[in-house]
């Protein structure tokens, strides 16, 4: 065998010890992924760019954790003339709030058991759309603050990625605005809709009640809003900080640094030494002068 050859097969086996001649290993991703760690820049959550987005990742969870997680149940009592103790009626409503949908199963003085819907309107648009803005700015937060520490610094030209992040960023701005105030007027055509005296006296159990010898009654239990009003509470905030940090990202584009590039490099000043007319590359006569 040629000296040559055997040198070349050689080289393409030396992947480890051991390893069939011909059969690399090679290990592009551990490489590439200690690379990362190493080139890692933790500074930046220090900054208020990468501070605000790690607020961002936090409060999104708390808003579509807490608007989803808003269902509650409340009673009212159905008393017929036939008998003394009154019926206890449990309304149980949850996320994504179609409320037209909530149906409650009694004999609402009646000898057959019947199936009602009692509440009034249908909020799941505005639920979902909230509850979504929400999902997508947390994954969005996560991928914007491993960018900012594992993979910013290893960019060439990072210009695309900083106009990339400024536009996000005022989108989520928006998105956060439109759906919180969708948001806010929704609770309050659900706490209208779940309010145990609004329930017997509109929709389909109003007919019960009416009948001869039905008498309807708030039975004491009533909603419970609290997460409702604390999602409200952080979709405002997501607004506040995402608004908030599109300065910062805009500070990381080339825009921002054109606008506040010094004058002496827009018009460079005559170099030193040259004679006063040479300016424009040639001496002034002395009549110019």
């Amino acid at each position: 065998m040629d000296p040559a050859e055997a040198s070349s097969m050689i080289n393409q086996g030396a992947g480890t010890p051991g390893s069939p001649v011909g059969l690399a290993q090679p290990q592009v991703s551990s490489v590439n992924i200690q690379t990362m760690m190493t080139n890692s820049n933790m500074r930046v959550v220090k900054e208020p760019r990468g501070f605000l987005k790690l607020l961002q990742f936090i409060f999104a969870i708390f808003a579509f954790a807490t608007a989803s997680g808003g269902g509650s149940h409340f009673q009212f009592s159905v008393t017929c003339n036939s008998s003394s103790d009154p019926k206890m009626v449990d309304v149980y409503y949850s996320y994504p709030y179609r409320l037209e949908d909530v149906p409650v199963t009694s004999k609402f003085c009646e000898n057959a058991t019947q199936s009602v819907y009692p509440l009034v309107g249908n909020e799941n648009s505005s639920a979902e759309y909230f509850v979504t803005i929400g999902v997508f700015a947390f994954l969005y937060s996560l991928v914007a603050l491993t960018i900012y520490v594992f993979v910013e610094g290893q960019f060439g030209d990072k210009d695309l990625w900083s106009k990339a992040d400024l536009f996000i960023t005022t989108a989520f701005a928006i998105f956060w605005f439109t759906s919180s105030s969708a948001w806010a007027a929704a609770v309050a055509d659900i706490k209208w809709s779940t309010y145990a005296p609004n329930v017997y006296t509109h929709g389909s159990v109003s007919k019960l009640c009416s009948k001869p010898g039905a008498v309807c009654t708030d039975a004491g239990l009533n909603s419970s809003y609290a997460n409702l009003n604390v999602s409200i509470l952080f979709g405002f905030l997501n607004f506040i900080l995402w608004a908030g940090n599109i300065w910062f990202t805009y500070k990381e584009t080339p825009w921002h640094a054109q606008r506040n590039e010094p004058a002496e490099k827009k018009y460079p000043s005559p170099a030193l030494g040259t004679p006063t007319g040479m300016e424009g590359g040639t001496l002034s006569s002395p009549s110019q002068i």
